[in-house]
């Protein structure tokens, strides 16, 4: 009996014969042949379905991007996604045309909620936020002790504080340091937000012209007192209210600006017959999500829609008294009201999703380098949005 490595040496794998070859190449060849169609239909949205009376139906996708980590996204009902570190959004694909609930929750947070409207072939695009129930702020206050402590005079109960307080209703404050970041940041509010010059008017008075924008836009610049303008969008008063308008380029505006009505989730039906007609144009840009190419284009404004692109900003029935946006995000709008500082979202497909920052009466906010700052008339604190 041969050794085991005389064996081996032995063993050799012959070829496929040149016949055999052939066959299987082009059988593999037709396959790929007959199944281009499939793939290009189930690529663009097509889905075989038996229960259909077509069979074939067509579908739609959402992508919804969230900015925590650890929160559930739910479509109609049914769990979808938990987000993880590196993966915060989530693209759902084969939903049938129609309108459908989201809504992204996570313990210890605000759920956002709301009802989108798929169409077929396109990729409905949303963007969730969930502000903590709780926030988490550093205080500052007028008084520190020898080792740093901020001296309050009440507990905090609407917040955690993330450094040393001390709560004392001394006013001996001999044992006290004055604290100098107190006293300067004190000097920003009570400020408006960011006053419009004149030469910002006559650049937003041209751009008005350019984009063919009417009635509420061209009278605005002689009746708002602030406007705040990021990355092509501008807010502004107007008498009580508050607008967020888009002065960037046509192209680059957000699908919500000008998107059309649609049934409500309760009553919606996908059922053509039933159906809102849209005019949509089909873009040439498919998107990436999680490494993968989708063949679906993503929603966009008609070219040749009437639009005039001017969002009111649910103010909860109470008096906005300052505004800004939320740092780095052009999408979402801090707002200080009678009872506290709230984020509000521009997408007012449904309805606009409001959060409260921080609660309290008549408080007021300062927006620097991406911090936000809370004064309550005592206390100034400067809210942590670190996204976990």
């Amino acid at each position: 009996m041969l050794p085991l490595s005389d064996m081996d040496s032995q063993i050799q794998v012959k070829p496929l014969p040149y016949k055999t070859r052939q066959k299987t190449f082009g059988l593999l060849f037709l396959v790929f042949i007959v199944a281009i169609p499939f793939l290009y239909l189930y690529a663009t949205g097509y889905r075989f379905d038996l229960d259909k009376p077509a069979n074939f139906v067509s579908t739609g996708g959402m992508y919804i991007a969230v900015d925590r980590t650890g929160a559930e996204i739910y479509i109609d009902g049914e769990l979808v996604r938990e987000t993880r570190a590196f993966r915060k959004a989530f693209y759902a694909q084969s939903l049938d045309q129609g309108t459908h609930r989201v809504h992204v929750q996570k313990e210890g947070s605000h759920t956002w909620v709301k009802e989108l409207y798929v169409s077929k072939h396109l990729v409905t695009e949303a963007e969730a936020f969930n502000l903590p129930l709780v926030p988490k702020v550093r205080v500052i206050s007028k008084w520190l002790t020898a080792t740093g402590t901020a001296i309050i005079s009440t507990p905090l109960t609407q917040a955690s504080s993330t450094n040393n307080v001390l709560a004392t209703t001394t006013k001996n404050t001999v044992k006290f340091t004055q604290n100098d970041e107190y006293r300067t940041l004190l000097t920003n509010f009570g400020t408006t937000t960011s006053t419009s010059t004149k030469k910002e008017t006559i650049v937003e008075s041209i751009k008005d012209i350019m984009l063919g924008t009417t009635s509420v836009a061209a009278s605005e610049e002689g009746q708002s007192t602030t406007t705040v303008i990021s990355s092509g969008v501008k807010l502004f008063k107007q008498g009580d209210e508050l607008f967020a308008r888009w002065v960037g380029s046509f192209e680059q505006m957000p699908y919500y600006f000008c998107a059309p009505d649609f049934l409500p989730y309760s009553t919606s039906s996908i059922d053509d017959s039933l159906m809102i007609d849209e005019e949509i144009d089909i873009i040439d840009n498919n998107i990436s999500v999680d490494g993968e190419i989708t063949m679906h284009p993503v929603q966009s404004v008609p070219a040749n829609i009437e639009c005039d692109p001017i969002i009111r900003i649910d103010n909860q029935s109470q008096d906005i008294r300052e505004f800004n946006f939320f740092p780095g995000s052009t999408d979402l709008v801090v707002v200080a009201l009678a009872n506290g500082i709230y984020v509000v979202e521009i997408d007012d497909r449904s309805w606009q999703n409001a959060q409260p920052l921080i609660l309290g009466d008549n408080l007021r906010m300062y927006i620097e380098n991406g911090n936000i700052y809370v004064y309550d008339g005592e206390l100034i604190y400067q809210v942590f949005m670190q996204q976990t």
